[in-house]
């Protein structure tokens, strides 16, 4: 099971450019909801991959916004 901590690992199979996306997306939603409940921090995320032609119901996304909500918005 992926944790919030390595939520990257969701991206495993993914084409690069869809990898670098998801990592623009990762810190335009740091960014704006950093500390915020999971469910406005998964929204944002999902509103930032749609903005960005990702698909809106990758895995990752949910890991990410864990990781994100819980205020460590560290991505590299």
């Amino acid at each position: 099971m992926t944790t919030p901590s390595d939520w990257r690992t969701a991206l495993d199979g993914l084409p690069l450019e869809e990898r670098l996306k998801a990592l623009l997306v990762y810190e335009l939603a740091a960014d704006r909801a950093a500390g915020a409940p999971i469910e406005v921090t998964t929204a944002t995320l999902r509103a930032a991959a749609q903005a960005e032609g990702l698909d809106d119901s990758g895995p990752w996304i949910d890991v990410a916004a864990a990781r994100i909500s819980a205020g460590r918005t560290v991505a590299l």
